[in-house]
């Protein structure tokens, strides 16, 4: 019986050493774990560092254990940069098939548009498509950076069409509009001096009937001739008021053509009048007879 006893003894002993050497060795596990985290947070590895704590805050790990490395895990994860990448080609449509590198190893086998968790610092990213040439871009994460967007061109810009030819502008017309007036007031001139000498011609005609009318030895027809010297005395009047007037014209054309720009006015600093025009006319002069000239600049 004694001996029986003995060996039920020494099987249950056997039995608690057996369960109770895996537990001390999760414990170590759990505990080097946290300790390994603590390293890797230091120097910024931080998706490492999430993998350790990943391992103390499993359930087998003790309670203390378990807790304080979940805790950390939040922190870890809020201390994470997050960085969402995109591609264009030259024309500034999205790319898909953009295959990603990191520091020299495979990140991204296509862009997706979904956030990143990589570790802060500088790092070195390529971004390769089919049929072009890769672009490096360097870039420095910063911890608790969060949705950070990063867009690269992958490919050449379409050619641009040449520009159009530079037609140069016309060159400035010599004309103005005080040459138009010059011309048209000297021709009205020359019409004047034409009527002058119409009305001249008729002035003479009829002087001449009256003389024929009056003869020095006698007046055979009273009537008549008193007539024709009437007619003579107004074509004469009507002579000379056209080549005065006339003259008068021609004269102001000529002046208006000498003193006319070579170049259209520059109207930032006003024109000849209000309306931007020239007026010339004539008007009786106010004192005894004649015309004038008038004009508004």
């Amino acid at each position: 019986m004694r001996g029986g006893r003995a060996a039920l003894a020494s099987a249950a002993i056997a039995c608690v050493c057996a369960h109770a050497a895996p537990a001390a060795a999760d414990d170590a596990t759990c505990i080097a774990a946290s300790e390994r985290a603590i390293t890797l947070r230091k120097q910024g590895a931080l998706k490492d560092t999430l993998q350790q704590l990943a391992l103390c805050a499993a359930e087998a790990c003790p309670g203390e254990v378990k807790a304080e490395c979940t805790r950390r895990i939040e922190d870890v994860r809020a201390a994470q940069p997050t960085l969402i990448l995109s591609a264009k080609d030259g024309a500034g449509n999205d790319l898909l098939d953009v295959r990603v590198t990191m520091d020299g190893a495979p990140l991204l086998a296509s862009l997706d548009g979904r956030p990143l968790a990589l570790d802060p610092g500088a790092h070195a990213f390529r971004f390769e498509a089919a049929g072009q040439k890769p672009v490096d871009k360097t870039l420095v994460l910063r911890e608790g950076e969060k949705d950070r967007r990063e867009s690269v061109v992958v490919g050449e810009p379409p050619p641009t069409p040449p520009p159009l030819p530079v037609v140069p502008p016309p060159p400035a017309s010599s004309w103005s509009p005080v040459r138009t007036v010059a011309l048209v007031t000297g021709g009205v001139g020359v019409v004047g001096l034409g009527v002058g000498a119409l009305f001249g011609a008729f002035a003479i005609s009829a002087k001449n009937r009256e003389q024929g009318d009056c003869p020095s030895a006698g007046c055979s027809n009273y009537t008549q001739a008193k007539a024709d010297y009437d007619t003579a005395s107004k074509d004469a009047t009507g002579s000379t008021i056209g080549f005065i007037a006339g003259g008068v014209l021609v004269g102001a054309g000529a002046v208006l053509w000498l003193v006319a720009p070579t170049a259209p006015p520059d109207t930032t600093r006003g024109s000849l009048d209000p309306h931007g025009t020239l007026r010339v006319g004539l008007a009786p002069a106010t004192h005894g007879q004649g015309l004038s000239v008038v004009g508004a600049w």
